[in-house]
């Protein structure tokens, strides 16, 4: 039986096999994660490995992140992380460069961090980059065969042939969830805007219909903001918004969305939250908004009401958040002065 490093008509087969099979998972998926998966079940099924790991660069931090792992342990290394210059799969993500080790303890970029993690050790190391253009943002990686064989460089040229498909589904699927993601953020503040809102409300509604609970919202409107507008200028203006969404979107919990849901009108959608929370969290934004206006050139106030419902009525859930933030804003006494003029305004 030949050598499969030197027959090319098996290589052939097998690569349009490979192609074909990662070409279907380009077009059947249109998420980062799903893509991640259906290219793990493709490594896994062709080379068998022991363990498999798909590694994203962090370019902030300077490490590699376990994105997705299978095999032995694998649940180990979810998340971990291991800075750039450490392993071979840092030397990988630093030169772009593919990499074959037959004996990595005695390889000089050899890291046994992953064997300490994992609890056995590696014979055989393969890993190939993930790239966009000439900029690496992940390293595939295979450890130790099943049956016990070295990995080879015609592996190397189907795993770097893997990759390449990979890279490019990842890169779709990533600027498809950028465009998603600005078309549901607000371009000035950065919060949610009103389709945004409107996805993380289904989302909700979808939870709720399910699971059942409160939700709460909270309102916030900036006090006056035409007068600052007017009297300080519409940049101005725009710098009190961005810090007025800044406030509330680092004084939440990470399961609630905040929205910019009018001009200078903010939401707080808040899941499983009843009545007695939301008035805790209202007046727990209110005092990090008192705080952040008071520092703030010019000064500002902000308004705040909340509302409860264990119903899926999201309109009246709104309604009358908005109305306690009026009953706030205007007080008794501001209502006594304005009742005639507002009881004519009705009659107009």
């Amino acid at each position: 039986m030949p050598d499969k490093d030197s027959d090319p008509d098996m290589e052939d087969l097998i690569r349009l096999s490979v192609f074909s099979s990662i070409g279907t998972s380009i077009v059947g998926e249109k998420t980062i994660r799903g893509m991640l998966d259906r290219v793990m079940e493709h490594i896994g099924s062709f080379f068998g490995p022991l363990n498999c790991s798909i590694l994203l660069v962090d370019a902030a931090h300077g490490e590699l992140v376990f994105a997705r792992a299978t095999g032995n342990a694998s649940e180990s290394l979810a998340g971990q992380r291991i800075p750039l210059s450490e392993g071979i799969a840092g030397w990988v993500a630093q030169r772009g460069v593919s990499a074959i080790v037959e004996r990595p303890s005695e390889d000089p970029r050899w890291s046994s961090r992953v064997d300490l993690l994992l609890g056995f050790k590696t014979e055989s190391i393969i890993a190939v980059p993930l790239r966009s253009g000439d900029r690496v943002f992940g390293v595939v990686e295979l450890l130790n065969r099943l049956d016990g064989r070295a990995f080879t460089a015609f592996d190397m040229r189907v795993l770097s042939t893997i990759a390449d498909f990979a890279a490019i589904a990842v890169e779709k699927a990533y600027y498809l969830a950028e465009l998603r993601r600005v078309s549901e953020r607000d371009s000035l503040t950065e919060v949610l805007n009103r389709r945004g809102l409107s996805r993380a409300v289904e989302r909700e509604a979808a939870r709720r219909a399910r699971y059942g609970g409160d939700l709460s919202v909270v309102i916030a409107d900036v006090d006056h903001f035409k007068a600052i507008n007017d009297g300080y200028g519409h940049s101005a203006g725009d710098a009190v918004l961005k810090t007025v969404a800044a406030a509330l979107a680092g004084a939440v919990r990470g399961a609630d969305s905040v929205a910019r849901f009018g001009g200078d009108e903010f939401l707080v959608l808040m899941p499983a939250t009843g009545p007695e929370d939301a008035e805790i969290a209202r007046s727990r934004l209110e005092e990090v908004l008192a705080k952040a206006g008071a520092a703030h050139v010019p000064p500002f106030s902000v308004s705040l009401g909340a509302h409860t419902s264990g119903q899926a009525d999201f309109d009246e859930l709104f309604r009358e958040s908005d109305k306690d933030m009026y009953r706030r804003k205007v007080g008794p006494l501001a209502i006594g002065e304005n009742l005639l003029a507002a009881m004519d305004d009705e009659g107009k």
